[in-house]
């Protein structure tokens, strides 16, 4: 019976908790790409309707698009804190029509002396429009 008890404290239960955090891990990196997706997204949205206007030019507004993409990625791991990661974003305009989001997370564990889990998400997305 003691032994069973030792089994149960030293390599049942750290592992089930060992479980569940890489599920979460799994979980915060979903949520990660999906924001890392949405915040493209908006970035890529942000063209310069001037120059569209006069002569055709597909050219994204760098601040206006990494301002959209910031404003998404924000509203998108608005729950971050009660899930218990903490998200970043870097938004890069890569060419003319074209931005870059690189999103990590820590993901807080409660195996106790774990170290913190590292999840990284990234997106490309391109703008494309068509002229009637």
């Amino acid at each position: 019976m003691a032994f069973i008890a030792v089994f149960l404290a030293v390599v049942v239960v750290p592992g089930l908790i060992l479980a569940v955090d890489v599920v979460r891990a799994f979980d915060v990196r979903i949520r990660l790409q999906t924001a890392a997706d949405a915040a493209c997204q908006a970035a890529v949205q942000a063209m310069s309707a001037p120059a569209y206007q006069s002569h055709g030019a597909e050219v994204l507004e760098p601040t206006r698009a990494q301002a959209q993409g910031y404003r998404e990625f924000d509203g998108t791991v608005r729950d971050s804190g009660l899930v218990g990661y903490s998200p970043r974003v870097a938004i890069s305009i890569i060419g003319p029509t074209r931005a870059r989001c690189d999103a990590v997370a820590s993901v807080k564990t409660y195996v106790p002396g774990a170290p913190v889990l590292r999840v990284h998400a990234m997106a490309i997305s391109d703008a494309r429009s068509e002229r009637r």
